[in-house]
């Protein structure tokens, strides 16, 4: 990825055809197909086109066993059209999409440039899917609900969850990258420190156990996330010795820096028992970062809502009171100083927001059931 987005993807051979195909069926453009009628727009398009249409069989982003498959049913279906099995064969592959067919053996993730004009179909990934914005809007459809993704946009899709991308547009740029579920956890939860408040809240995201199980950032206008994407990207297709290893440190620092600078203003997924809004992300985490110092008139000022809505926010989605989260974070905080082993307590406790030793050790006493001291000499021991 480099010059400029649409110089460096002008459409393909491929997308060309595709797009005549579609403007012939704008029946087509205006829904997401089910796995019946994408093998019946498959065998429509091959009627139609006959050899022409022999590179539909859409192998531009499968490895290993299944290309093979995939081009024998292409095969099939070019010479029979009407042969429904292995036209259901074929949406079967693209609708239940495996690991091992998009993720090299030997690798633990991959990175492909969307299709564009393929038609909209609902499918399901193994592995965890992440989609980056280069150019346009471009949705991505779930049971209920659409999120629109603009130049910039990092979206993670959750294995298992039912999604469709139609891509109907020159301008379109969307990228993604297929990344081993199991890689996924050991990358992206370790990055999360103990005691962060988003980190219940991105776990329930990307659980896979809601129709729209995601998680998007919104990046316009970072160079260095868009590097990294480039990096990813180019060195999958280099091929070099330990790109594998160079495509996950580059994922692994674009995970750092997604939390870093838009922790805040995340965007998890709504649900009847879930209605979350993207301020309360920034919320949060400026909780999280000035816990120390701050009140509650301070969340009022910033982010204009009553003492009343902030308190039922954060009972709501932390399960505490305010004063029960300010105290658990301070606490918390304060164990993590006194393992350092090389401040004092006094230091401590100002550092924690409190205003007196005294009062310190009376909080301490209450939540650890020891005192300062004590709990570092046994932590000490273990």
């Amino acid at each position: 990825m480099s010059e400029t987005t649409s110089s460096f993807f002008p459409l393909t051979p491929l997308e060309e055809n595709l797009k005549r195909c579609l403007a012939l069926r704008p029946d087509i453009s205006s829904r997401i197909l089910t796995g019946q009628e994408l093998e019946q727009y498959i065998g429509w398009m091959m009627r139609t086109f006959g050899r022409q249409a022999q590179d539909l069989a859409l192998l531009s982003d499968v490895e290993g066993d299944s290309r093979g498959r995939m081009l024998e049913l292409g095969r099939h279906i070019l010479n029979d059209p009407s042969d429904r099995s292995s036209l259901k064969a074929l949406s079967d592959i693209w609708g239940n999409q495996k690991e091992d067919a998009y993720i090299r053996p030997d690798q633990d993730l991959s990175a492909w440039k969307m299709l564009r004009y393929m038609p909209a179909h609902w499918h399901k990934n193994q592995y965890f899917e992440i989609f980056y914005s280069l150019s346009g809007d471009c949705p991505i459809h779930f049971q209920n609900e659409v999120v629109t993704m603009k130049p910039g946009s990092v979206l993670i899709v959750a294995p298992g969850v039912l999604h469709a991308n139609p891509c109907y547009a020159d301008d379109r740029i969307l990228v993604y990258y297929m990344l081993r579920a199991t890689t996924f956890d050991r990358v992206f939860w370790n990055q999360l420190p103990p005691g962060n408040l988003m980190s219940a809240f991105f776990r329930k995201a990307l659980s896979g156990q809601q129709p729209n199980s995601c998680l998007l950032f919104e990046t316009e206008g970072d160079e260095e996330i868009y590097r990294l994407m480039e990096r990813i990207y180019d060195e999958y297709r280099q091929e070099e010795a330990y790109c594998n290893q160079m495509m996950l440190s580059c994922f692994s620092a674009c995970l750092v820096l997604l939390l870093r600078r838009y922790e805040g203003t995340a965007r998890l997924p709504r649900s009847e028992d879930f209605k979350w809004k993207h301020e309360f992300s920034a919320i949060l985490s400026y909780i999280q970062t000035h816990f120390a110092d701050m009140r509650i008139t301070d969340l009022c000022d910033r982010f204009h809502y009553s003492e009343r809505q902030i308190t039922r926010i954060v009972q709501k989605y932390t399960g505490l009171s305010y004063v029960q989260l300010i105290n658990k974070l301070r606490m918390e905080k304060a164990a993590q100083l006194i393992l350092r082993g090389d401040l004092t307590i006094g230091r401590i406790a100002e550092m924690t927001g409190y205003s007196t030793v005294s009062s310190f050790y009376r909080c301490f006493v209450r939540y650890y059931g020891c005192t300062p001291v004590e709990y570092g000499k046994a932590r000490a021991g273990k």
